[in-house]
């Protein structure tokens, strides 16, 4: 069982968990990445007057039309300032983990990225059930992957050279959101 799959089982494990005592529960999806091809669906409990706790699974496989396979997952935590979870301006931080195979032109990437940073956001109250959350911040991203070069002269067929890097990523999320209970 690679990191990814072990990882994913631990943190849904404890979801169901807090899930069994949380006030209420929400499914959402991020319309952001479902335009960019990388559908995308998550849970979010509240887990106090004004916490809630969520996860958010994404993978795609040949997005944009091109050979890439993508799969990650995004826990985060959220306190709702106006004291009521789900309506009006939320602070927040989230973290995301990816794995990806990507395959560009004459290049190939296939590694890991973990990122971590905060979050601020506003909930709009569509009815008693449906909102609409638009959310912005910043990441703090580092990866680390292996580069294959097809047909590069510095490079023979099948060589690969180690890559790692940490960059500071935007973060936008547009998200539907159905309260469950």
């Amino acid at each position: 069982m690679n990191l990814t799959k072990k990882i994913t089982t631990i943190i849904l494990f404890l979801m169901l968990t807090i899930c069994a005592r949380a006030q209420m529960v929400a499914v959402k999806s991020d319309l952001v990445k479902d335009a960019l091809m990388i559908p995308d669906a998550g849970v979010e409990l509240v887990v106090g007057g004004r916490h809630t706790l969520g996860l958010s699974v994404f993978a795609a496989t040949k997005p944009w039309g091109h050979n890439a396979e993508i799969l990650g997952l995004s826990p985060r935590f959220r306190y709702w300032l106006s004291g009521r979870p789900f309506s009006r301006l939320f602070l927040g931080c989230a973290t995301q983990i990816a794995n990806y195979n990507i395959e560009w032109g004459k290049e190939k990437y296939n590694g890991n990225s973990i990122s971590a940073g905060l979050l601020m956001g506003y909930a709009f109250n569509l009815s008693k059930r449906f909102n609409i959350e638009l959310a912005w911040g910043t990441d703090i991203m580092y990866y680390s992957h292996k580069d294959h070069y097809l047909g590069d002269k510095f490079y023979e067929a099948g060589q690969r050279a180690e890559s790692y890097g940490t960059i500071f990523t935007p973060r936008l999320e547009v998200s539907l959101l159905y309260i469950i209970r």
